[in-house]
């Protein structure tokens, strides 16, 4: 026998041995057999049986220990039994349905019918004469065989079930009397009182079930790292302005996130984000108002490894209410915006990406509640350290308050509106601001985008708008691409303005690589100086996974 035969013999044995105990386990989720129509016997009701004698062609003699086998052919599923000394078999308690009936040894040529009805409190009799066979037609009898154990193991895989025992906690509401004594009924001075009770309970599952639940846990055990790469490159040519500024320059800044994420409990969840950067960015050299690329913010020292965020966050009450607290940016979590809130994918520019007003310029320890009742409207409220060097938290909290409402308005798609609320104890000019953020679906694949910001100061007060459009679909190349274009302004009390222009485009290359191509136009006034200008050409390189 050649080695892939006898590999397969190998592997037959083993499903044999694997069949012979679920086919225990799926005989105790079947009716009871019925028994088969012969004398002292009685056939089970809505059910058919199958009997018949098995002998050699050649001289008419029985055949021990042959293998019969009727397979329902409309849905797979298989009875088998053995043939006794006499050569007699019986395949009782079949339900009615039309079936193919096999006869199996070693030694003889397969016998096949088709086309066998049963019916009802019936009897079927299938005699087979089998065909001596030569060493060929023991291999094809073989592999005929294995092939239907691995289809019955198929199927048993798929579709057999268990009954395994669950506790489950059940809420029951009780009445006590001053005496402690419990009723379920209400009582004379008795007080209504709310329980919980353990109790097993059997539920029925495919083993495909139980395979993807544990497979559910195992992955929800594991920690799980994520890794984001970005490579910006910028070009800046003056439009505006003397020499005192730079022109005709290249900018490159690289940087790196790794993520670990681990679930730590049902609704409790781990997340921490180490960055590194490296790279020389245009906000080095030209002094405008606003970031003219978004990951310069990340920037602390070259080269180094910073620990941006890592927190802790868990759901209460059915998951309306969210605590995430840590090493946080708080910003992250108030003034979303669907269409430019995202660096790696949308707008490049600080002045589109946030909005300006909310002025927090480092991460540190603070804590988010997010209150949401699963309808219309979320509530948010953050605290955070806003300034590392403070000897102590009371002299530098910074918090948010935010409002937020989802909706279709004018029977528009979906849209989100948020009104925020910011206040600063620290050593700044600014105490408090507020700020409005709104996107907006005019299709499934156009949405409107619009921020304002104002905030406070000693004798007046700055105020920043920024507005535009971002299209998923419809001028594009591949069908996750995506492009935008925007506009901020920035209004200062000191005189300083800004005005500032971007359009990009999203070019999904693979799966987890992204080519961006973005191109800026900002317009400086700083007080009591000479506008300058700039055209800034950037290309953004991104492989997350």
């Amino acid at each position: 026998m050649s080695t892939l035969n006898a590999r397969r013999l190998w592997r037959a044995v083993a499903l044999a041995v694997v069949l012979a105990s679920a086919d225990r386990a799926w005989a105790g989720q079947q009716n009871p057999p019925a028994q088969a129509n012969m004398p002292g016997m009685n056939m089970a009701q809505d059910f058919g049986i199958v009997t018949g004698l098995v002998t050699k062609a050649a001289g008419g003699a029985a055949v021990a220990g042959a293998t019969v086998s009727v397979t329902n052919s409309a849905n797979g599923i298989q009875f088998s039994a053995s043939t006794d000394e006499q050569g007699r078999y019986a395949l009782p308690s079949l339900p009615p349905g039309t079936y193919e009936i096999a006869v199996t040894l070693g030694g003889f040529r397969p016998f096949r019918s088709a086309g066998l009805a049963v019916t009802a409190n019936s009897a079927a009799t299938v005699n087979a004469a089998l065909e001596a066979g030569d060493a060929d037609s023991e291999r094809v009898a073989l592999l005929d065989r294995i092939e239907q154990l691995e289809k019955r193991l198929g199927e048993l895989e798929s579709s057999a079930v268990l009954s395994e025992p669950e506790t489950r906690v059940k809420r029951v509401e009780v009445y006590v009397d001053p005496n402690g004594v419990e009723t379920d009924e209400p009582a004379p001075n008795a007080k209504k009182t709310v329980t919980y009770q353990r109790e097993r309970v059997y539920r029925r599952q495919t083993i495909n079930e139980k395979i993807e639940e544990a497979m559910e846990s195992a992955a929800d055990q594991a920690v799980r790292i994520g890794f984001d790469a970005t490579t910006v490159l910028q070009g800046a040519f003056r439009t505006e302005g003397d020499d005192t500024y730079p022109t005709n320059k290249a900018y490159a800044l690289a940087s790196a996130d790794l993520f670990f994420m681990a679930k730590l409990a049902q609704y409790t969840s781990f997340f921490a984000d180490v960055v590194a950067l490296s790279g020389a960015p245009p906000d080095r050299e030209i002094p405008t108002l606003t970031l003219l690329n978004g990951y310069t913010a990340r920037l602390v020292n070259q080269n180094e490894l910073n620990l941006r965020e890592v927190w802790l966050r868990t759901e209460f009450f059915g998951q309306r209410l969210g605590l995430t607290a840590g090493r946080l940016d708080l910003t992250n979590y108030f003034d979303q915006n669907a269409v430019a809130n995202d660096e790696t994918t949308q707008f490049l520019s600080d002045a589109l990406v946030n909005n300006q007003m909310l002025g927090l310029a480092s991460n540190g320890t603070g804590a988010v509640f997010e209150f949401d009742p699963k309808k219309s409207i979320t509530l948010r409220f953050g605290v955070q350290q806003s300034n590392p060097d403070a000897t102590s938290l009371s002299d530098s909290i910074y918090s948010l308050s935010e409002v937020a409402y989802t909706g279709t308005p004018l029977s528009l798609p979906e849209g989100h509106y948020r009104l925020w609320y910011r206040a600063n104890n620290g050593d700044v000019d600014s105490k408090h601001a507020v700020g409005l953020s709104v996107d907006q679906k005019i299709s499934p694949s156009f949405s409107l985008f619009g921020r304002y910001g104002t905030q406070d100061l000693p004798d007046d007060r700055d105020q920043y708008w920024s507005f535009g459009f971002g299209l998923s679909k419809g001028f594009i190349f591949n069908p996750d691409d995506s492009w935008g274009i925007g506009y901020a302004r920035m209004d200062l009390a000191s005189g300083d303005k800004e005005h500032l222009t971007e359009g990009y485009y999203n070019l999904q290359m693979t799966e987890k690589l992204r080519l961006s191509f973005s191109l800026q136009h900002v317009i400086d006034t700083p007080a009591g100086a000479a506008k300058f200008g700039y055209l800034l050409p950037g290309v953004r390189l991104q492989a997350a996974f």
